[in-house]
């Protein structure tokens, strides 16, 4: 068990370090939000936890799967259906990134596919912000 939780904490890191050296390439630049990825879903779209808690966002279920038990993560995703995916695709009209969320079934897998998803984002946006 012990060397499961090693593990799993060495790709955080790992995860971590590559967000942090990708974003330290990117100068810093304010975001204006025009995508609804980047964006708060409206309350009544907020995505319910089981302990009662409300996720708004793409970076709020990011850091939610820091966090979470396997068990919780299974009550959402399980070989039938995948509630993350769902939420994501009809609320912040994400189908490409739901499609990859339902081939991926573990917890830091799924946080992996958000972050790199973000990070693809902002570098998109900033890319057109240089040429405009």
């Amino acid at each position: 068990m012990d060397k499961v939780i090693k593990v799993k904490t060495k790709i955080r890191q790992k995860i971590r370090k590559y967000v942090k050296k990708t974003l330290q390439k990117v100068p810093k630049i304010s975001v204006t939000i025009e995508k609804k990825t980047l964006g708060k879903a409206p309350e009544k779209y907020s995505f319910n936890l089981q302990d009662g808690r409300k996720l708004q966002s793409i970076y709020e279920l990011i850091d939610e799967l820091e966090t979470m038990s396997e068990e919780a993560f299974r009550n959402f995703v399980n070989g039938s259906e995948n509630h993350f995916a769902n939420w994501i695709e009809h609320v912040f009209s994400e189908k490409t990134l739901a499609e990859e969320m339902r081939h991926v079934h573990d917890r830091i897998d799924t946080q992996r596919a958000l972050l790199k998803h973000l990070v693809r984002e902002l570098t998109k946006h900033h890319a057109t912000r240089r040429k405009a």
